[in-house]
């Protein structure tokens, strides 16, 4: 099986209007396939933190293909300005080439042509995705929280979600921004187990790497399976823009 991908950038580090773009590139595929994704995923993942009162309240995100996790963490100071949560921003496992000198990161790898063509897990299982998952369980595991908010953008977004489904007692609400369904037929024999969950989702509407009505579905089956949550499109394409950071805000008070 070829493991190997190419990348999209997750847009600039944060700017004033607090967007994240994932851009295609035409990408070198420099990755060196599955053992690599097994042997990197398992390493305790890095992640940068901003300290809040409590380490017992936690907030974890999971930034898209082809970012790293500097490029959520100024999110931190707009959904919580009071720092009420600590906040925690693990570094994808897998590195993916982006330019001259430039690495970004991954939780799994995407082939060029997916990327090009438009993403669609909703009936598969990603290669590498059980690995990367193993590894946010980890960080998980080792934080011992009180409470936990999971979320994500884009592909962060979907590992959340799998996240969450596998690991039900661990996650109290889902913080979704830009995601998809992945693996449904997996996920609909385990969703049930986050009935009553609270969950916030956002998609643009114009949204072309994750068309818009892969994020209606995943919301569809996330209501489905008895989660509590609000879908907030917007006119927009891939990208977290200040409307929504302020309705998160308010989520995340709540």
């Amino acid at each position: 099986m070829h493991c190997a991908g190419s990348g999209r950038v997750a847009g600039p580090k944060r700017a004033a209007a607090a967007s994240r773009n994932e851009t295609p590139l035409n990408l070198l595929d420099k990755l060196k396939g599955c053992a690599d994704i097994a042997r990197m995923a398992y390493k305790k993942l890095e992640f940068l933190k901003r300290e809040g009162e409590s380490d017992k309240n936690n907030v974890i995100l999971l930034h898209g293909f082809g970012a790293d996790n500097q490029d959520l963490y100024g999110l931190a100071d707009d959904l919580d300005p009071e720092g009420e949560w600590s906040f925690y921003f693990p570094q994808g496992p897998l590195e993916v080439p982006i330019g001259p000198a430039w690495m970004g990161r991954a939780w799994f790898p995407i082939p060029q042509r997916e990327l090009e063509e438009g993403l669609d897990y909703a009936d598969r299982n990603p290669p590498g995705i059980e690995e990367a998952k193993q590894a946010v369980g980890d960080l998980i595991f080792d934080l011992n929280s009180d409470r936990l908010v999971l979320g994500g953008f884009s592909q962060g977004a979907m590992m959340a979600v799998d996240i969450a489904i596998h690991n039900p007692a661990d996650v109290e609400a889902l913080l979704l921004l830009s995601g998809a369904l992945v693996n449904r037929g997996a996920w609909l024999k385990k969703a049930a187990d986050l009935k009553g969950k609270k969950f916030f989702q956002s998609h643009g509407l114009q949204d072309s790497v994750i068309p818009f009505a892969k994020g209606q579905a995943l919301y569809d089956f996330l209501k489905a399976a008895g989660l509590e949550g609000e879908f907030h499109s917007f006119p927009g394409g891939h990208e977290i823009p200040m409307p929504i950071l302020k309705k998160a805000k308010q989520f995340l008070a709540n």
